[in-house]
């Protein structure tokens, strides 16, 4: 399944922000292409782990200072499209609607109630677990585009909503949002008065907006389509744990009869139970690299019954024990 993975385009982001990645593509597996490149498409897994390593050997707070600084064109067709949009309402249709023609992978939706307006983004893929840099760059990206969008420099949430644990001071967090930043929460939100709505964009352009917007809906409908291995793949993996991974119940939770799911699978060369392994296996490998969690834990995670089970698995996937594999992924 490692090739039908969750990808995102590298668009403007990765030519403005070249001396920012360049040092550390090879370590993630990119070559230079993609700093001059924005057509270039690149696994989603890379990408994160690209913004995790940033992170660690940067600044912990590169995502947010990068994002602070974003623009509607580092987003390519689909920020030109926010930007140029008529209304605010139509401009956050946009960010929320078209998110998949940029990344794959992730939950975007806007909100509205009597008081307020709730721009809400979680990285959805399973196989992702280290997403902290990506989150808080795509949200003061958001930001910084709003801002963009309606020349409002002062245009800010009434609180922000982090699922990652607070990291360090949180000035840097004031600096970029000025207001209650939380963590530790569900999904990752910015809130606004229910005002926003009737801020204008500044910078739209009809003719422009109503070009594009055909473009990206064709473009996004193909995206959700090659989504189906990653929807797939989340449903299986919250099943794990529990011990309830069976063709019928991913049918079911994915909304589809069993032959339907079964006919799209085939139709992808690909059979139900080695879907399950592969994602077992990638959980297993994200999990004993890159976490604290006891073997013991992720064996519960993957729903093995005991440790030993679990152990026997991971050496026939990868041909060394668990304890082997985290040494050489820390080294």
């Amino acid at each position: 399944m490692t090739d039908r993975r969750h990808t995102v385009f590298c668009e403007s982001l990765f030519v403005r922000n070249a001396a920012l990645f360049a040092p550390y593509l090879e370590a993630v597996g990119l070559g230079e292409k993609v700093l001059t490149s924005p057509d270039a498409e690149i696994p989603l897994s890379q990408y994160m782990a690209l913004w995790e390593v940033v992170g660690r050997e940067v600044s912990p707070s590169v995502g947010l200072q990068t994002g602070a600084r974003a623009q509607s064109s580092d987003w390519g067709a689909y920020g030109y499209a926010a930007r140029s949009a008529p209304s605010m309402q139509l401009a956050l249709r946009c960010l929320s609607h078209f998110y998949a023609v940029l990344a794959q992978g992730a939950r975007t939706e806007v909100s509205v109630n009597d008081s307020f307006v709730t721009l809400i983004y979680q990285v959805v893929d399973p196989l992702i677990t280290e997403r902290r840099q990506d989150t808080e760059y795509t949200t003061s990206a958001a930001l910084a585009i709003l801002r963009e969008l309606t020349k409002c420099s002062s245009l800010k949430p009434v609180r922000v909503e982090f699922e990652h644990d607070r990291l360090g001071d949180l000035s840097v967090y004031q600096d970029v949002f000025s207001c209650p930043v939380v963590f530790n929460q569900p999904d990752n939100r910015m809130v606004f008065a229910k005002s926003l709505l009737d801020m204008p964009i500044l910078t739209a352009d009809t003719r422009l907006f109503q070009a594009l917007e055909p473009f990206l809906q064709r473009q996004h409908s193909a995206r959700v389509e090659s989504e189906l291995l990653g929807r797939m793949a989340a449903h299986i993996a919250s099943g794990l744990g529990s011990g309830g991974v069976s063709i019928e119940l991913v049918a079911s939770s994915m909304n589809m009869g069993v032959r339907t799911l079964q006919r799209r699978l085939s139709e992808q060369g690909l059979d139900f139970t080695q879907v399950v392994e592969d994602v077992r296996r990638s959980l297993a490998e994200e999990y004993v690299a890159r976490s604290d969690y006891s073997f013991t834990h992720i064996a519960l995670l993957l729903g093995y019954s005991e440790a030993s089970s679990f152990s026997r698995a991971f050496r026939r996937w990868t041909q060394l024990t668990p304890l082997k594999y985290r040494q050489r992924a820390r080294a």
